[in-house]
């Protein structure tokens, strides 16, 4: 009897560290089943070429969506989101982790983070809102046809960038992290001459404008103590 319970307990330890830390590769032979949902608990996923996949989540790992890549929704716990160029998914969101893009990418609803970074590359559509709690938001040549919201992360719209919503730094609820504290180190909204908000820009807390079209600086409202 204890020689079976050690003889299981080896076995599942053996399974345990086997499975930790691999790559979930999808594609190759696997054509016939590409489109269901790929998830991972002990690793990351990463999807060939021209694939086309179901939701794809990882909960320690990063996911990789290589050229010509469609998804529906794509998720992480703690990992990156890894996008090459021309994919196409539903939508993005990360806890712990960065969402990273090349060119051409298609996001039919949301992209969000709570802690990480978003970067989309140029000719990038997002139909929906793109969030953050503590992550910086960047667009180069990307349209975004509803909000960008942020609390503490910085955002930047270059090359044509154009968001058709509104721009909106929210405010953090008390805690260590008050209006003064962030005082001495505010994010940045940075918009270059080529790029556009169509919406309104509203500060619920201190920030530092880089503003080229002075067209946009008159659709700044600034919702916090002590401003108008």
């Amino acid at each position: 009897m204890t020689l079976s319970k050690l003889t299981t307990t080896a076995l599942l330890t053996v399974l345990t560290l086997s499975t930790s830390g691999c790559i979930i590769h999808v594609g190759g032979k696997d054509n016939n089943d590409s489109s269901r949902d790929r998830s991972s608990v002990f690793g990351g996923l990463d999807v060939s070429k021209n694939k086309q996949v179901g939701d794809l989540s990882s909960v320690n790992g990063n996911i990789t969506m290589l050229d010509n890549v469609s998804a529906r929704d794509v998720n992480t716990v703690n990992g990156n989101i890894e996008i090459e160029n021309n994919v196409t998914a539903h939508d993005l969101s990360t806890v712990n982790g960065d969402i990273q893009t090349q060119s051409s990418l298609t996001v039919k609803r949301d992209v969000s983070t709570v802690n990480g970074n978003i970067n989309f590359g140029e000719n990038s559509k997002i139909d929906g809102d793109v969030t953050t709690v503590n992550g910086d938001i960047s667009l180069t040549q990307t349209y975004v046809s509803d909000d960008i919201k942020t609390k503490n992360g910085s955002i930047t719209l270059v090359e044509g960038s154009v968001v058709e919503g509104d721009i909106e730094f929210k405010s953090q609820d008390g805690g260590w992290w008050s209006d003064k504290s962030r005082e001495h180190n505010p994010p940045t909204l940075t918009i270059d001459e080529s790029s556009d908000v169509k919406g309104k820009i509203i500060l619920h807390h201190v920030v530092v404008l880089e503003i080229k079209n002075p067209a946009l600086l008159a659709k700044v409202e600034r919702r916090y103590q002590g401003q108008e």
